[in-house]
């Protein structure tokens, strides 16, 4: 029985340590100086800033990124149709994430330590076209819609939030924050740690190979 249980902890520690979470020191959203990243600062080593700012952030999560959302086409067919705007949570990634150059119309709120304030400058790099979204949503995974009020009885194969999170080993707050289903309820933006010590690529928040990351809330 001991025996048992211990094999059941260390499979259990062996499932946590597949899916740790990652430093964004090693994802392509280290965009300082230092960084392995094609696109990045030449003159500016901190990592967070680009992202947070520790003051005079208008809200959650201390967001440094000066972005006028353009009008989002939402996601819509005949069985599904998302909310008529975007959460707000993702349209901090689409404060990047929009086109390729959307980047150099979002200056940093805050900008940096560097002298007289300057803004960091880069090495003007273009965003690759699948990384650029764009405005149009309809051939995207819907996102902006509320699993708070999400018809469970119209579409069954849906887990529910509590089991996605058991699911995915991540809060339930983390993935659908506000109640809310958004890019970060797929993607980790800090990254995690797959099995053989890597960032699971694209940033998703556990590997997609023969389609896991869609059956953590598809039940097919």
């Amino acid at each position: 029985m001991k025996k048992a249980f211990l094999v059941v902890v260390a499979l259990a520690v062996m499932v946590a340590m597949a899916y740790a979470a990652a430093d964004v020191r090693n994802t392509k959203h280290n965009l300082a100086k230092q960084a392995a990243s094609v696109y990045k600062s030449t003159n500016y080593s901190e990592v967070c800033i680009f992202c947070h700012t520790p003051h005079a952030a208008p809200a959650w999560p201390l967001w440094n990124r000066n972005y006028t959302p353009g009008t989002f086409i939402m996601y819509s067919t005949v069985t599904f149709k998302a909310d008529a705007s975007l959460d707000e949570t993702s349209k901090l990634c689409f404060s990047c994430h929009q086109n390729a150059n959307t980047w150099s119309a979002t200056p940093l709120l805050n900008n940096s330590n560097l002298l007289n304030n300057a803004a960091p400058t880069f090495n003007h790099v273009n965003m690759t076209y699948n990384a650029a979204i764009g405005l149009n949503l309809k051939d995207d995974h819907p996102v902006g819609f509320n699993m708070q009020t999400f018809n469970y009885t119209k579409y069954p194969e849906i887990y529910s939030m509590a089991q996605i999170a058991a699911n995915l080993g991540d809060p339930q707050a983390d993935i659908f924050p506000g109640g809310m289903f958004t890019c970060g309820s797929c993607h980790d933006v800090h990254g995690k740690v797959g099995t053989g010590g890597t960032v699971i690529p694209v940033l998703l928040r556990r590997s997609n190979a023969s389609s896991l990351l869609c059956l953590a809330c598809h039940a097919k």
